[in-house]
């Protein structure tokens, strides 16, 4: 019997144990795997699989050339919280059926493109509960949902794949997508079903209740008769298209999606007079989809991440280890076009050493350059993940604050000041103590039309920073 200790900890990489017939193994599984994200171990024998595996891979030709304790395996996993997923080499159809009927979780057909193999893993990791033996049929539906929207790429074919699937899957007509932040009046259309080619559109929340009242209590809202709900008394006069009539919905739910635990739109499911109206049923189905779905997302934003760290690791300056110009250049121009699409906003802080020149004529050159590389370390220590930061110039960093207001750009600035204390980089040189000052410009600003506008505005913030005798923190108007 194998022994197989409890699932990891969230947070961690997902850990895949590979196992099984090695000449069945497709060639470079192990460096996708990494690359996708995954922790790759080796197992001879099913026998010695231990560790913390989110999931087996076993590789067979067919599934009864599997060693003889497969099954033993499947049932020892379900109890432990890891899965099973079969890579046959040479299986036939009928092999689908018996690995499903012997407790794998899921079977593959080789050949098969390891993109395809990657995200059918994806798509288990992010609907676990899943079961391609499941009765009844539902949750091989959710897990078919899952994996047309892991095969995508990007987040907004994510979301379109999630549109598609679930209107299928329940087949309810009018299934949409809504990026906004609540207490907006004006949100972002990604993806509807009963528009298929629209992208990308501006709407009014006005008209879209249901979904800002679910983003405004964090829960899904489930509207089993809409038209005498307090939500859509006042609708009618306008709709989607421009002024025609808003259709009242018959039923409706609308449920946050929530990737990297911040509400980021809402999953919107309606339906009209004579159409199958909502169940309880259809919105856990629906629930179940759009966790899955911020899941995939949060792992799609977090190799984005990497990849911007990966590509940025080539353009640092040597000096103090934080971005050179065109690193900072490129990446706020990302966060710019980020910014506009999906109506959040960033910060620009601009940092200025007072007094360099007093330092480098006490401490000298080498001096001088130790305090800005000990500065700039620090700057990257007390930054959270998403933020970056950049060498502006000769004594002055730039930091980028993803969804960051004014006044947290200012505490930003306050709690950086704090560190630079005794405790901080004081004691490293001598007695000398940094004083610093800022300007700080946040985007939407009025301002601000195109990226490098923000550069000439938070110079002018640091300038009027710099005629301040007290806080010394210019901001832009």
């Amino acid at each position: 019997m194998v022994s197989l200790i409890p699932a990891k900890p969230k947070g961690l990489r997902p850990l895949v144990v590979l196992a099984g017939d090695l000449a069945a193994r497709p060639d470079n599984l192990e460096r996708e795997l990494l690359r996708a994200g995954f922790q790759v171990a080796e197992s001879e024998t099913l026998e010695a699989v231990s560790g913390h595996p989110t999931l087996i891979l076993v590789t067979c030709q067919r599934l009864a050339d599997c060693p003889s304790n497969v099954t033993e395996v499947f049932a020892s996993s379900r109890v432990s919280g890891a899965q099973v997923v079969v890579l046959l080499a040479g299986g036939e159809p009928e092999d689908l059926v018996q690995a499903a009927e012997a407790g794998a979780d899921d079977a593959i057909l080789l050949p098969a493109t390891l993109e395809h193999v990657i995200a059918r893993l994806r798509a288990r990791i992010a609907s676990p509960r899943v079961a391609v033996h499941a009765p009844g049929g539902t949750d091989l539906k959710l897990f078919q949902v899952v994996q047309e929207i892991a095969t995508e790429l990007h987040r907004e074919e994510m979301l379109h794949a999630l549109v598609r699937s679930l209107s299928g899957a329940l087949e309810v007509r009018s299934v949409s997508v809504l990026l906004h932040v609540e207490g907006a009046t004006v949100g972002r259309l990604v993806a509807a079903t009963d528009a298929p080619k629209l992208r990308d559109v501006d709407v009014e929340m006005a008209r879209w209740p249901e979904a800002t009242a679910a983003m405004s209590t964090g829960e899904t809202l489930y509207l089993g008769d809409a038209a005498s709900s307090m939500l859509f008394a006042s609708q009618g006069a306008s709709g989607l298209g421009g002024g025609a009539p808003l259709h009242i919905p018959e039923t409706a739910a609308a449920i946050p999606l929530r990737p990297m635990g911040r509400t980021m739109g809402t999953l919107v499911l309606r339906t009209r007079p004579g159409e199958a109206p909502l169940t309880a049923r259809h919105v856990s189905f629906a629930e179940l989809a759009a966790g899955a779905t911020s899941r995939l997302l949060e792992a799609d934003e977090r190799r984005g991440a990497i990849s911007r760290r990966q590509a940025i690791a080539a353009h640092v300056d040597p000096l103090t280890g934080c971005g050179t110009l065109d690193a900072l250049d490129r990446r706020i121009r990302e966060e710019f076009e980020r910014a506009r699409r999906y109506d959040v906003t960033f910060a620009l802080v601009l940092l200025d050493v007072d007094g360099m020149r007093n330092i480098n004529e006490r401490l000298g050159r080498d001096g001088g350059h130790r305090v800005l590389a000990d500065l700039g370390r620090m700057l990257q220590r007390e930054l959270r993940a998403p933020d970056f930061v950049a060498r502006y110039g000769g004594e002055e960093f730039l930091l980028l604050l993803p969804e960051t207001n004014l006044e947290a750009g200012r505490q930003t600035v306050h709690r950086i000041r704090n560190r630079l204390g005794p405790a901080g980089l004081g004691d490293l040189h001598l007695g000398v103590r940094l004083r610093l000052t800022a300007g700080v410009v946040t985007y939407p600003h009025p301002g601000a039309h195109k990226p490098e506008d923000l550069f000439a505005l938070v110079e002018a913030a640091l300038l009027a920073g710099k005629g301040q005798d007290v806080d010394r923190i210019g901001c832009a108007a």
